[in-house]
């Protein structure tokens, strides 16, 4: 518990019984419930979250093997928390900046935090490749919303309890990362705020995603929800692309630093 309000960690996870196990041993104590969402692991996933004290929900609905989205849906639905943080599994992601992070969203009256991963601290943890990709997918979301997103696809969020249902998510698949940071972005009464941390390095495990066609598929979901869903957003004038175009360079730049630097 922080500030009086109760925190909920939740966790989507396949196949990650190794890097789970290291990144359970971390929570801290303030952390009042911790929720592990099961996605069809085929190895001890399930047992490691019960062993290292997490209640461990089944989500068994994929799209095309991946139900990354709806391990996500399932974990919030069942959240008791005040405050609802979630990463991904695979200990990548800094358990320890939770409470700065909740400190900052109480003094600052945030209902949702992006934590984004650029720039990183150990270049090593996110291919070249990996950061073209993100930079590529920002500056599409800058020229189709007017806002630059430092990092649209980061594993780690910070919300309020009460906004989420307010966000309607739906996409069961990895577009779940982009869906939920536009929908809290755009929403009236929701206050967004992105928030620096520190990503490390995989060490257990191995990724389940396929850049090529998860980042196309990121591409073209954008596309469809702004057009489809957000198309009554208004129009940003030239002026505002001016400012945009600032933020791409700044963007870029942060894909090749290293914090510290």
């Amino acid at each position: 518990m922080l500030f009086k309000k109760r925190i909920t960690l939740v966790i989507p996870c396949k196949n990650e019984e190794a890097a789970l196990y290291h990144l359970l041993a971390k929570v801290p104590s303030f952390v009042d419930e911790v929720l592990v969402v099961d996605n069809n692991s085929s190895d001890n996933t399930a047992q490691v979250a019960r062993n290292g004290g997490a209640k461990v929900f089944k989500e068994k609905r994929s799209v095309n093997g991946i139900g990354y989205g709806f391990a996500h849906q399932t974990g919030l639905k069942n959240a008791t928390g005040d405050y609802i943080v979630t990463m991904d599994g695979d200990n990548t992601y800094p358990v320890e900046a939770i409470e700065e992070i909740v400190t900052y969203m109480e003094k600052s009256n945030i209902d949702f935090v992006s934590c984004n991963r650029l720039p990183l601290t150990n270049k090593s943890s996110i291919t070249l490749f990996r950061r073209l990709g993100i930079g590529i997918l920002n500056l599409w979301i800058g020229l189709l919303y007017g806002y630059y997103f430092i990092d649209i696809l980061t594993g780690m969020w910070v919300m309020r309890k009460n906004i989420a249902g307010k966000l309607k998510l739906k996409s069961g698949d990895w577009n779940f990362s982009p869906e939920v940071k536009l929908a809290a972005l755009y929403h009236k009464d929701i206050r967004f705020s992105e928030y620096h941390i520190p990503y490390y390095v995989r060490i257990n495990g191995i990724s389940k995603l396929n850049v090529i066609k998860t980042g196309l598929s990121h591409f073209f979901f954008i596309l469809e929800r702004r057009l489809k869903v957000d198309n009554m957003l208004p129009k940003f004038p030239l002026k505002s692309y001016a400012y945009e175009a600032l933020g791409t360079m700044k963007g870029f730049i942060a894909l090749f630093l290293v914090k510290g630097n």
